[in-house]
């Protein structure tokens, strides 16, 4: 499953992907303000609720 998110500040590519792999997520990229990455559906929640958490998605 494909997601988008709206992200916060600046922030690193690679520490994206590495907040990602404990989930399963992968091909993450950033467009324009969008950060765009592929995840399997039923782990999508967690990683949502992570990413806030570490303030990386608004």
């Amino acid at each position: 499953m494909k997601v988008n998110y709206s992200i916060k500040n600046p922030v690193d590519i690679k520490e994206i992907k590495e907040s990602l792999k404990p989930f399963g997520g992968r091909c993450a990229k950033i467009i324009e303000d969008t950060l765009e990455y592929q995840i399997k559906e039923e782990q999508e929640a967690a990683a949502y609720a992570h990413l806030k958490e570490i303030g990386m998605i608004e």
